[in-house]
């Protein structure tokens, strides 16, 4: 599809939607909580993170996974850093979890309707 006033080509959501419904996304982002609650006070990179939730049984494309760790950092959950990688140019996200992400994650906050914790057993 061509936008005629700029020339750009645009894609249909219909050919790049998310991968997800919303109840996915929100369990998405309530497994990459639970990961960084695991490894706190560490913090993870985004292939190490879709490596996770790969082994949790949901394949998040890297590009569903950089809006899910936005979204959680907008809300305060999480903070990301960009750090210099191995090659001068390239830069690494880290992730890690606030300590605002702890409390909701342990029921100390209202809960967020963008985020599904799976009640523990």
């Amino acid at each position: 599809m061509q936008d005629k006033t700029r020339g750009l080509k645009l894609i249909p959501r219909s050919e790049h939607p998310m991968t997800s419904t919303l109840r996915q996304m929100e369990i998405v982002r309530g497994k990459i909580l639970y990961y960084l609650k695991l490894i706190y006070p560490q913090s993870a990179t985004l292939p190490l993170l879709q490596g996770e939730l790969d082994i949790f049984g949901y394949q998040v494309p890297i590009e569903d996974l950089e809006f899910h760790v936005a979204y959680l950092a907008e809300k305060g959950l999480v903070n990301l850093e960009n750090m210099r990688g191995p090659q001068a140019r390239r830069f690494i996200t880290l992730v890690k979890i606030t300590a605002k992400g702890i409390d909701y994650f342990d029921g100390r906050l209202p809960a967020d309707e963008g985020i599904y914790l799976e009640p523990e057993q």
